[in-house]
């Protein structure tokens, strides 16, 4: 009985990739032919592909880690803007949709959320190019409260839970600007008081850039990289926040350990770079 060798290939479709595997078969027969016997073939086998995951964070995967924070708070604003051409809006970018969704860390579960409109006051009319960006029309802020009452609204939202204290939740965001510029930037234009909460918080792209030494360069990019499907619209708040809390799940997960990147203290955003430095991690904001 001579053993003959025959190489075919499988097709495996599985977390939308395509991967061609090439297998060598063993087949006897009593027969002297150049040929298989096409019988004994084992036309298909489906084969699993794991998600595209950096190797080193493949170890870290099955891992569950106790979290420093108990609660994190996914934020995103939206605010006035018009095409890049005509430059950056005039006098002061408003916000006008403050979203903020509150996941504790034990399960990754929603605990709740906060949603509000909010009516800009020194440009009330929306740009075309605002609201083909952000799906926010006009009457959606007519009738809405101005920034000053939604931030009281939302400390006492903070105030309701019991369980908030100053040391065991952070805000988490994707970037900086949201409470590195847009908020301030309004504050000191329109002279309001900001809670102190709003100082610190983490940037998620930081954070995976400090769990795996890769900088993602936005939202999209990290929902790839976790083979995640974008949900909703991109550039409206609320459907924002839902993609990046999947984001933020993922990479606890994974056996990251959140913890503050940024301030509006400098000392301690030298202190990140010269870390992020360290690591070979970028820490643009991009």
């Amino acid at each position: 009985m001579k053993a003959k060798t025959s190489l075919y290939v499988v097709q495996s479709t599985v977390h939308r990739q395509t991967v061609t595997f090439t297998d060598k078969r063993i087949f006897h027969s009593t027969k002297a032919s150049p040929f298989v016997d096409s019988s004994k073939l084992v036309k298909s086998r489906e084969v699993k592909v794991p998600p595209r995951y950096p190797k080193f964070v493949e170890k870290r995967r099955a891992n569950k880690m106790s979290q420093h924070f108990e609660y994190l708070l996914v934020l995103d604003f939206e605010a006035t803007c018009q095409e890049n051409s005509l430059g950056p809006m005039h006098p002061v970018q408003e916000i006008i949709e403050f979203p903020v969704v509150q996941l504790s860390t034990a399960d990754w579960s929603e605990v709740r959320r906060f949603h509000k409109f909010v009516r800009p006051t020194v440009l009330p009319k929306l740009t075309a190019f605002c609201t083909s960006l952000t799906g926010i029309i006009q009457e959606m802020v007519d009738d809405k409260t101005t920034l000053p009452e939604v931030l009281a609204d939302f400390d006492q939202w903070m105030k309701e839970d019991s369980r908030l204290k100053n040391d065991n939740f952070a805000f988490v965001l994707c970037g900086d600007w949201d409470l590195k510029v847009a908020l301030p930037n309004e504050a000191k234009f329109k002279n309001l008081q900001v809670p102190e909460y709003f100082n610190q918080w983490i940037n998620v792209k930081k954070a995976y850039a400090a769990h795996t030494n890769h900088y993602a360069k936005g939202m999209p990019e990290l929902l790839r990289i976790y083979n995640l499907e974008l949900k909703g619209r991109h550039h409206s708040g609320i459907d924002d926040v839902a993609n990046i809390c999947e984001i933020v799940r993922c990479l606890g997960k994974d056996g990251h350990d959140y913890r503050i990147t940024s301030s509006n203290h400098p000392t301690h955003q030298r202190r990140f770079f010269r870390e992020a430095g360290k690591r070979g991690g970028n820490s643009n904001n991009k």
